[in-house]
């Protein structure tokens, strides 16, 4: 598609997003998108060993996120709450592990899941879709610093975060490292994140 600033594409996605469940086309809009960089410096926030979730926008139907990685930053084993996800990487390289769910796993308790398919690794352009038949996956930072562009169909307050050696999940609430640019607390005092 090229490229655009953030604000540009908040707009055309809150325009799709209007009075529509679920945001028709995103995917379309988002491959092979280079969002400027210069548009995405007030949400560039890292932190060392881990990856910060930058809130750009959000309202009932949509959620817009910048996440960014060290090297090596490694998401939990997680769903999406049943929203339509869209993952589109704008720097770096990842390595992506979608998984199946075996049994369970609908709700916090015993879940099973299967051996995850692994695609990657994958760079900029590259988009993942995570949708309610298919949300669990992993993330890891293969190469960074790394920023990926987030975007849900309608917010994502919390999470199943899955233990495979234990056949269990657990919920976890979310929360961001930023909110419009504007830092939440010391990085460092800050617990992991649970989600992208």
């Amino acid at each position: 598609m090229g490229a655009m600033s953030l604000d540009a594409l908040v707009g055309l996605l809150r325009e799709e997003a209007g009075g529509v469940p679920g945001l028709l086309g995103v995917g379309e809009r988002l491959a092979g998108l280079v969002v400027e960089p210069s548009s995405l410096q007030p949400y560039l926030h890292f932190s060392r060993g881990r990856y910060t979730r930058n809130l750009v926008y959000r309202d009932a139907r949509l959620e817009v996120l910048i996440n960014c990685w060290e090297s090596g930053a490694v998401s939990p084993i997680h769903d999406h709450d049943g929203q339509e996800c869209w993952f589109s990487i704008q720097s770096g390289t990842f390595i992506l592990e979608n998984y199946g769910l075996v049994s369970g796993g609908l709700e916090p308790g015993p879940a099973r899941l299967g051996p995850p398919t692994v695609v990657g690794p994958v760079g900029v352009g590259h988009v993942d879709f995570r949708c309610p038949d298919a949300p669990i996956h992993r993330v890891i930072a293969q190469q960074g610093p790394a920023i990926s562009l987030h975007v849900y169909a309608g917010p994502v307050e919390r999470c199943l975060v899955f233990d495979p050696k234990r056949q269990r999940c657990a919920l976890q609430q979310l929360r961001y490292h930023s909110i419009f640019g504007r830092l939440l607390g010391r990085p460092e005092s800050q617990p992991p994140l649970a989600l992208v």
